[in-house]
């Protein structure tokens, strides 16, 4: 990817390089306004770091759910305007970089990769790590290789989109999300259920995720009369809000599902509404990781989901010979999604077989601790390596 800035990289990276011991100085750019996945990874990120000694500083909108934790946090931050694209922003983030210096920059975003990209151009800055999310193709891959040397992706499928579309594969890496176990363990199934107005013996189905096109919301509605049918005391409740929320809300009335569904809008409750939940339901049909499964997965809630983009690589076991730990359906496949929630409700040996395997997998391979040490390393052992290269 990008090329040596200046003699001077040897330096700062022969410094940053220097084992284990070396503390990090990292500066971490975010775009986005609203708190989502990528905002909650990149503060557990931060916070890992900060307890391992190292260093952060933030580059966020003034606005920004991110920016206002992270002060709170006591992590330095710079905000600016908009998504950074005025020039002047530019020019003062060129001058932040300036003066703390950082060993590591990671753009959280491609809005930052693009604007904190350019405000970076030409200084010392040892090593530039891209964050990619999302299983769509790259709309501008030049920018990936000219402004970032690692793109660290969240899952295989991602990583396999970016390959795709030019990307090198030396120049990726995939790094799954993770989760705090501790801030699953305060669900309340009493409280969840209340909040929800729901019986004790109602089936509740939760679905956690913004209302966009690619979570596939549709498919799910359209798989609700089937599953009614079977059965008739359950409620899908839809976490999130979005711009398909009126679509969907007609698609429910005019499948005559509309007493079964709930849409519950933006929540801070999820540890509740999880333990409140007998099944959870990812209908995506594009889906970069999807960390509300991980959510799942440690407090033991059955899954029903599709095998949309880095979806297998949480419930189908890669390289092991065994079943998945979820109920996997194929995408955009109400028929399969109506089957796969009717199967997950008839036989709860399997079920409960396949959630005890999901919890003790997501514990040992996708908490934050692991996320924090992967990431942690792949800054080390490119940053060696560039400091050789440099250095022949």
């Amino acid at each position: 990817m990008g090329r040596y800035a200046s003699n001077q990289f040897a330096v700062n990276a022969s410094s940053a390089a220097l084992g284990s011991t070396h503390k990090l100085n990292v500066a971490v750019v975010s775009t986005q306004n609203e708190w989502h996945g990528g905002e909650e990874q990149a503060a557990l990120l931060i916070d890992g770091l900060n307890r391992r000694g190292h260093t952060c500083h933030v580059m966020a909108r003034e606005t920004s759910e991110f920016a206002n934790r992270m002060q709170a946090r006591g992590v330095p931050v710079m905000t600016f305007r908009g998504r950074g694209q005025l020039p002047t922003t530019m020019w003062q983030m060129r001058r932040r970089l300036q003066l703390i210096r950082p060993d590591v920059i990671f753009y959280n975003d491609p809005h930052a990769l693009t604007y904190a990209g350019m405000a970076a151009w030409g200084l010392s800055i040892p090593l530039r790590v891209a964050s990619r999310r999302v299983d769509f193709p790259l709309k501008v891959v030049r920018r990936y290789r000219r402004m970032s040397d690692v793109v660290v992706c969240v899952s295989h499928a991602v990583r396999q989109v970016c390959v795709d579309c030019g990307l090198q594969a030396a120049d990726l890496e995939v790094v799954h999300d993770g989760v705090d176990p501790q801030r699953m363990q305060g669900g309340d199934r009493r409280r969840g259920r209340e909040s929800l107005g729901v019986a004790d013996d109602t089936t509740v189905l939760l679905t956690v995720a913004k209302l966009t096109d690619h979570k596939g919301h549709r498919f799910m509605m359209e798989a609700m009369p089937n599953i009614v049918r079977d059965f008739p005391r359950l409620q899908w409740a839809i976490a999130g809000d979005g711009p398909l929320h009126g679509q969907l809300e007609k698609q429910a009335a005019a499948l005559g599902v509309t007493k079964h569904v709930r849409f519950l809008g933006y929540r801070h409750d999820v540890p509740d509404l999880l333990a409140a939940a007998d099944l959870m339901i990812v209908p995506s049909h594009m889906e970069g990781l999807c960390s509300s499964i991980v959510d799942a997965m440690l407090v033991e809630v059955p899954i029903v989901a599709t095998r949309a983009g880095g979806i297998p690589d949480l419930l189908d076991r890669r390289g092991i010979h065994q079943p998945p730990v979820g109920w996997l359906v194929p995408p955009r496949d109400a028929e399969a999604l109506a089957k796969g929630v009717r199967d997950a409700l008839r036989f709860p040996h399997v079920t409960a077989r396949q959630v005890a395997q999901a919890e003790e997998r997501a514990r040992r391979e996708f908490t934050a601790e692991q996320m924090v040490e992967q990431t942690l390393h792949i800054f080390r052992e490119r940053l060696a390596r560039r400091f050789v290269a440099a250095a022949a």
